[in-house]
């Protein structure tokens, strides 16, 4: 199976400089490719670079992570709080971590996922600190509340 990932056509750097308008308006629908000499540049709009970098860099970190749970080490590098959930809560990560990351492909925002990530983590820190857990799950009188 062959994935193609630009299938524009190239152009000389005399090209883009004869017609830049032309191409610049192109490059903010769909990459322009740009050739000079043994060079081959691409021209792409923000947005989309933002995308594709992000998606390789979760990409990257959730693959790393699922190949950490297939072998199933003990402790995770991608994620070292891990070992403070329990086997209940490190799968209900992995699901929403793998659901996360398909929704901002779709809509790319990105920010979901640092979201879910410092959530989770959260949740590690307490469950790693039994008096942090014991002082936040701690029944208060209505009465001891400080307004704000």
């Amino acid at each position: 199976m062959a994935i193609t990932f630009l299938s524009d056509d190239f152009i000389n750097s005399k090209e883009l400089r004869n017609n830049q308008k032309h191409w610049l308006d192109k490059a903010y629908q769909s990459p322009v490719s740009i050739r000079s000499g043994d060079k081959k540049l691409v021209l792409l709009n923000r947005e989309k670079a933002r995308d594709v970098f992000l998606t390789n860099y979760y990409a990257q970190m959730i693959v790393e992570f699922c190949q950490e749970r297939s072998v199933a080490l003990k402790e995770s590098r991608v994620f070292p709080w891990l070992k403070y959930l329990t086997e209940e809560n490190s799968q209900q990560f992995h699901r929403q971590l793998l659901a996360c990351f398909n929704e901002a492909i779709k809509t790319g925002d990105w920010l979901a996922i640092d979201e879910l990530l410092d959530d989770w983590k959260a949740t590690a820190e307490v469950a790693a600190s039994p008096a942090l857990s014991r002082e936040l799950t701690a029944k208060e009188k209505p009465s001891e509340y400080v307004g704000l």
